[in-house]
């Protein structure tokens, strides 16, 4: 997650000075003002996730988002793509027995942009999503009890305030069955549902 920020905040600085440096060239900023607008930036927020299944809890659990992300824009279309560390928690009950599953994620959605009106975009695309852990309470590893990989639809609105702030609302519904079925009890489909609200330095 360090590096992945460092990189980005490198990223962010060639960027400026090279823009910086065109101004002076005669015809280049004619030039630059015709290509895409490039953003860089880095996120933070909450998430809230559920996971589908006769046997667990219905309601969303709080959990944290965080990542940096990069974009290109021109005019009212763009495209965005993000690199995301997340957290979920679900509830698991069979009979009067309930034990909480805590995990952790790698989701990379990659999102195209429409300006609805001045600072407003809306976004859609898909997010491609990676578990790297999960541990129930007594923090045993119970990993192997899902499929590790997930693709989910994101829709969400992003708004662009003053100071280079941005916040932003999504809801995002995974598509694939993540039961690995290694568990004799748990033959039913398990799919993500989760809605995120975040804070954004762009």
């Amino acid at each position: 997650m360090k590096h992945t920020i460092g990189l980005t905040a490198l990223l962010a600085s060639f960027l400026i000075t090279a823009s910086a440096s065109a101004q002076s060239i005669p015809g280049v900023s004619k030039v630059t003002k015709a290509l895409p607008k490039v953003d860089l930036g880095i996120k933070v927020g909450g998430n809230f996730q559920t996971l589908s299944g006769n046997n667990f809890a219905s309601s969303y659990q709080v959990g944290f988002v965080g990542g940096a992300f990069a974009g290109l824009h021109k005019d009212k279309i763009g495209v965005q793509a993000e690199v995301l560390i997340k957290s979920a928690k679900y509830t698991y009950s069979v009979s009067s027995l309930s034990s909480d599953v805590s995990a952790w994620y790698l989701d990379i959605p990659v999102l195209f942009e429409y300006k609805l009106i001045s600072r407003l975009w809306a976004q859609a695309g898909p997010q491609f999503s990676n578990m790297m852990s999960a541990k129930n309470n007594s923090g045993t590893d119970v990993k192997n009890y899902f499929n590790t990989s997930d693709v989910s639809a994101v829709i969400g609105l992003d708004a662009r305030l003053p100071f280079h702030l941005s916040v932003g609302a999504r809801y995002i519904f995974g598509f694939n069955d993540v039961n690995n079925h290694t568990l004799g009890t748990a033959t039913d489909t398990w799919k993500n549902r989760s809605y995120q609200l975040y804070l954004g330095f762009r």
